[in-house]
């Protein structure tokens, strides 16, 4: 589960470029310009598609990618803390994190700064973890099919018992933005 470098491998994925790109598209519809990112590790794919669908949502509504709204984490709440003191630098009106964990710390920081959300800084993460529709405020993220995608994949590995040789066909399944407070 989740894509791999290698054209030799079966795996499957949820769609992170999308997912990434939709969750920064909806920021943009908001009004948002200065929209900083803390991404996941960068030498992962989860990270780079992430990273990946944040510029290109950037480029679809002709705004320039800003250097100083980049934090490169690693998926933790510490990262995203971490991140989002160094992003408040910057001005951000809106923060996209790699995942939910992130968009935690983000939340931390974001309140030892005065800041609220949504109404001073808005905030977007990616995975619909179970927390994230109880904590305050609920969060707006990009839900993963985690459960399709584990079901995928022992499908695949089934399969793949019949059918040693079989050619890989990576399996990316559809993200869903899920709108909250």
């Amino acid at each position: 589960v989740g894509r791999h470098m290698s054209p030799h491998v079966h795996y499957v994925d949820a769609a992170n470029v999308v997912g990434a790109r939709t969750a920064v598209e909806h920021l943009i519809c908001r009004g948002h310009r200065r929209i900083g990112i803390l991404t996941g590790r960068l030498d992962t794919p989860g990270g780079e598609d992430r990273y990946t669908g944040y510029r290109q949502g950037l480029e679809a509504h002709h705004i320039p990618l800003d250097e100083s709204l980049v934090a490169v984490g690693d998926f933790t709440e510490g990262s995203g803390l971490a991140g989002t003191q160094k992003l408040l630098s910057a001005s951000p009106s809106a923060i996209f994190a790699s995942s939910d964990t992130m968009a935690i710390g983000a939340l931390k920081a974001l309140r030892q700064a005065g800041r609220r959300v949504p109404e001073d800084v808005a905030l977007v993460g990616f995975d619909d973890i179970p927390i994230s529709s109880v904590i305050e405020p609920p969060l707006t993220t990009v839900r993963q099919p985690i459960g399709e995608m584990g079901a995928k994949a022992v499908d695949i590995l089934l399969d793949l018992l019949d059918n040693p040789g079989a050619m890989p066909e990576p399996v990316i399944l559809p993200t869903e933005l899920v709108v909250r407070e």
